[in-house]
C-alpha cells in the first residue's frame, strides 16, 4: 500500500493512492467507558476502522500521527473541553461531529455549524452521521 502526505493539508493527514481501498478511519473520543465500547463495536461492525481515546491529549497525539477521515467527539472528556482538537481537524479538512450531551447553545459560537448528535443517540443516527461524514470527505 502507497501512503503519501496530503499536501493541503496539516501534517496529519496521510492518504491513500488512487484506487486502493481502505476502511476509513474514525477517530472516536469517548471518555465512557462502556459507550466507548460500544461505539467501537457499532463503528466495526458497519466496517469502519476504529481509533479510540478517552483524553484529549490522547486524541490529539492520534490526530497528528494517524490517517483519520472523520471524527466522533465527545464534548467533555474527564473535563478537559475538546475544543482544541476539533480546530485541529477543521484545520486539516476532517469532518467532526460533536457527539454529547451538551446542547448547541453550550458550543462555542465558532462551532455553531457542526454537526451535533446529542445523548441519547441511537445506532442509526451514529452510523448516518459517520456515513454522511465519510461521503463529504471523499475526493470527488
Amino acid at each position: 500500500m502507497t501512503l503519501s502526505l496530503r499536501t493541503d493539508a496539516a501534517p496529519c493527514a496521510l492518504v491513500c493512492a488512487p484506487g486502493v481501498f481502505m476502511k476509513p478511519n474514525v477517530l472516536m473520543v469517548e471518555d465512557e467507558a462502556y459507550l466507548a465500547m460500544a461505539l467501537e463495536d457499532l463503528l466495526t461492525d458497519a466496517g469502519y476502522h476504529v481509533l479510540g481515546a478517552a483524553r484529549l491529549s490522547d486524541a490529539l497525539e492520534i490526530a497528528n500521527q494517524e490517517h483519520v477521515d472523520v471524527a466522533l467527539l465527545d464534548i467533555n472528556l474527564h473535563g478537559e473541553k475538546v475544543f482544541p482538537l476539533a480546530n485541529r481537524l477543521r484545520e486539516c479538512g476532517v469532518p467532526f461531529a460533536f457527539a454529547t450531551a451538551y446542547s448547541r447553545d453550550t458550543l462555542p459560537e465558532d462551532f455553531h455549524d457542526c454537526e451535533l448528535v446529542r445523548k441519547p443517540y441511537t445506532s442509526e443516527r451514529i452510523i448516518e452521521t459517520v456515513e454522511s461524514m465519510v461521503e463529504r470527505a471523499r475526493p470527488h
